[in-house]
């Protein structure tokens, strides 16, 4: 073989390496020590609770939407501040002293905050990944639990100005979650995820709530 094409295979093969190597690098993710928010559309999948005495709420599936904060503390795991907002539809069943059960149809208000612990499987730009976290959830039945309450107050454009609010039955209670889903990440510091995720509802007159929400968010490392 001559020197000429000893020098034209080794450049070749050279090339060969640069390119590969190029892009196994170009594979990996750059989140290593980066902040990332995101925003979420959500999809809560149908659910039941049973109470005490035959009592029981049916709610609906609904949309929703979310949002996170979180940072990279390396490539593999992630802590995020997450928020949920849904408003799905419910049918529950109330049980008077006499035994006797009547139904309300009404819409309520889900809210949660959780604080999660997310671990990525690989440090490429795709990556499965699953989560863990604890936080709160906020339930508001909005039904009415007395009558309208009025509130009057000078304002600095409108003058003296009085208005009237209801309260509601509603709680706060402690909630934790787990989720599975994959990640891809773009060039240019956008990433998508897809996911599921289960939530439990501490509920103490009741079961827990057990909540299932589709996850597709749209975010950014910076």
């Amino acid at each position: 073989m001559s020197h000429k094409n000893i020098l034209l295979i080794t450049s070749v093969i050279g090339m060969l390496a640069t390119g590969f190597s190029a892009s196994s690098a170009a594979n990996y993710t750059k989140r290593d020590g980066k902040w990332e928010s995101s925003f979420a559309l959500l999809s809560s999948q149908s659910t039941s609770i049973d109470g005490q005495n035959g009592s029981g709420v049916e709610i609906d599936s609904d949309v929703g939407w979310g949002f996170t904060l979180g940072y990279n503390l390396n490539p593999h795991i992630l802590l995020n501040f997450e928020f949920s907002a849904l408003t799905p539809k419910y049918d529950a069943t109330f049980v008077d002293d006499g035994g006797s059960p009547y139904n309300v149809n009404h819409e309520m208000d889900v809210m949660q905050s959780q604080f999660n612990v997310v671990y990525h499987f690989m440090t490429e730009r795709f990556t499965p990944f699953v989560q863990a976290g604890v936080g709160w959830s906020y339930l508001d039945s909005n039904i009415a639990k007395g009558p309208p309450n009025s509130i009057c107050w000078w304002d600095p454009w409108w003058g003296y100005v009085c208005d009237s609010y209801q309260n509601t039955f509603n709680d706060t209670r402690f909630s934790y979650n787990v989720a599975a889903g994959v990640r891809y990440e773009l060039d240019n510091s956008m990433f998508f995820r897809a996911s599921y995720q289960q939530s439990w509802i501490d509920l103490s007159s009741s079961d827990n709530a057990n909540l299932g929400i589709f996850h597709l968010e749209f975010g950014s490392m910076f």
